[in-house]
């Protein structure tokens, strides 16, 4: 009865990390860039698993990790020079003040006081040598490729990167669409298909209705562990209670 108890309580904490995921990602489905996650679970089928089941000790699902879904969102036409969305897969790379670079999809730059390209967190952007870009002038022209002109003249290249599908899911997540890479992850080149497409943003791919469904699914199975751990704690009373008492 009290393993029943544990099973079920072991059963709810998953669905716990599933809410706080798809809060996530309602909170960021105005977020540029963003990329939903999803946590998935599994059952181990294993001879101890089998064994349990025989015997009645069911044993629940458990995360397995968070999945990123990283394809691409839809395209969100602004007419601002300084928005890029990237048509294909790959990153911007931006770096902060300490000169940790990060991975975006977010390509609603502007320029600071000195005309240097930085993202809405005050993070550079890097051309394709991994330096800063400054666009001072009154025409910007963004290609395809990322070559950037300022009034006719060429000032740099948005650089570009991509990672192995392996390694996709191997990124964190900081926040505000943007990642970071472990140490022992390389950049690669973005395919010769993927450009880039000036006075576009590219919008979340979380999609709000079916993470609402999923957020009303999920409260749905807590609640289910909610009840079976009280049933059964009704039960162990009643069994403490009435089962329990010396009859004379």
């Amino acid at each position: 009865m009290i393993q029943g108890m544990y099973t079920s309580a072991y059963g709810m904490i998953p669905r716990v990390n599933q809410q706080n995921a798809i809060a996530d990602n309602l909170a960021n489905v105005s977020t540029s860039g963003h990329k939903k996650s999803s946590i998935f679970l599994r059952q181990l089928i294993t001879s101890r698993n089998a064994l349990d089941h025989a015997l009645g000790n069911e044993r629940s699902e458990v995360p397995e990790d968070v999945r990123v879904d990283y394809s691409q969102g839809t395209f969100n036409q602004t007419a601002r020079p300084l928005d890029l969305a990237i048509n294909g897969q790959g990153f911007f790379r931006v770096r902060d003040a300490a000169g940790q670079v990060f991975y975006t999809r977010d390509g609603r730059f502007m320029t600071d006081t000195a005309g240097m390209l930085m993202n809405r967190e005050g993070m550079y952007v890097l051309d394709d040598r991994s330096r800063t870009i400054q666009v001072q002038g009154n025409e910007i022209m963004i290609h395809g490729n990322g070559t950037v002109a300022v009034d006719g003249e060429v000032v740099g290249a948005i650089g570009l990167v991509d990672f192995t599908p392996a390694d996709y899911q191997n990124l964190r997540e900081v926040g505000s669409g943007m990642f970071e890479k472990p140490a022992d992850i390389n950049e690669s080149s973005p395919s010769a298909d993927t450009s880039m497409l000036q006075g576009y943003v590219e919008d979340s791919n979380t999609d709000p209705v079916r993470e609402m469904v999923d957020m009303i699914e999920v409260f749905r199975m807590f609640e289910l562990g909610q009840k079976a751990i009280q049933t059964q704690d009704e039960t162990l009373q009643r069994l403490v209670s009435e089962v329990g008492v010396v009859r004379g």
